[in-house]
């Protein structure tokens, strides 16, 4: 009898080891699974750039700005040059085409003013641009041909601040529609030290609310310049400057399924070197990747080759109307 029990034992304990074999060997499938699935989520060489030209020459160029007028058919860029205290604007019968034609900048009383970025909404053109101050303000102007500009009111649209510091830093702002929702994304800081990404919303592009946060990797590191956001199909492809590390580096691109949400885990591209860049889409549907850099001394540009298989999916940047 003891010898059965013996067995019976043996054979239970074996079975129990197997169980637990198998699960552990299930485990470790699934981890591979999903290591493999964020190994391709983040594979460094999804997103490719053709050969760089460079636009147009001057001293020192910094944050931009380009966007095609229709009815004018014309593309405008704004853009940061030395002291601060003007944007350049340029413009050309072609995104691509190599000099364009300067002309009368952008200024505003006079005062230090950093990284434009223009949308078109109902035949208006919408300016918003960082106003420095302490603290940084938020601004935007108005425009019916992106020559003659206006600001409808003397406040800015924000000036954030928080518990911790009267001055979040809030600049480089960028505009995005979201449905019928605008989202404007920014650099900031969440406390007095920490920089992240934020953003607020709008159903009017003036009246905004937040900011809340939708990139923070705990750091000091300010390296989370020149946001910029574009949907292609399920995905929102968010583009940040001065990657790794600040001030110099590179471009990071991050893929998440939401607007609202971007992890250091959802890298799927780094472009080193590369400076505040801008995403613009031409006229023959091409996508361009432009890059400015006051060490370079121009505005540059280069195609822009996706590889994600979304090229017939819906987008936030469509091909400009002509």
């Amino acid at each position: 009898m003891y010898t059965m029990y013996c067995k019976i034992f043996k054979i239970g304990s074996l079975l129990v080891l197997l169980g637990f074999l198998g699960q552990c060997k299930h485990e470790k499938k699934e981890n591979l699974l999903i290591k493999d699935a964020n190994k391709a989520l983040t594979v460094l060489d999804s997103i490719s750039i053709g050969k760089e030209f460079t636009l147009y020459k001057l001293p020192y160029a910094y944050d931009h700005t380009i966007i095609f007028n229709s009815r004018s058919n014309k593309w405008h860029l704004y853009g940061i040059i030395a002291d601060n205290k003007e944007f350049i604007h340029l413009t050309a019968d072609s995104l691509t085409q190599i000099g364009w034609e300067k002309q009368e900048s952008f200024r505003y009383k006079g005062q230090e003013i950093w990284a434009p970025h223009i949308i078109e909404h109902k035949d208006t053109y919408y300016m918003y641009y960082t106003s420095i101050g302490e603290p940084r303000q938020i601004r935007y102007a108005i425009s019916k041909d992106l020559y003659n500009w206006e600001h409808p009111q003397d406040e800015p649209l924000f000036a954030y601040a928080n518990e911790y510091t009267d001055n979040q830093k809030n600049k480089d702002p960028m505009v995005f529609k979201n449905g019928n929702q605008w989202i404007m994304y920014f650099s900031m800081l969440k406390d007095d030290k920490h920089w992240v990404v934020g953003y607020s919303t709008s159903n009017d592009l003036i009246h905004w609310d937040g900011p809340k946060i939708c990139f923070d990797e705990q750091t000091e590191n300010p390296g989370v310049e020149s946001p910029f956001v574009v949907q292609r199909g399920e995905y929102y492809y968010l583009t940040l400057s001065a990657r790794p590390t600040w001030p110099h580096g590179g471009q990071d691109i991050f893929r998440s399924k939401s607007p609202f949400s971007w992890k250091t885990t959802d890298l799927v591209k780094r472009i080193n070197p590369w400076h505040a860049a801008e995403i613009v889409r031409d006229l023959d549907g091409k996508w361009y990747y432009s890059r400015s850099s006051g060490n370079e001394s121009d505005f540059r540009m280069a195609e822009l080759f996706w590889n994600d298989g979304l090229d017939d999916e819906e987008t936030s940047m469509p091909i400009p109307n002509q």
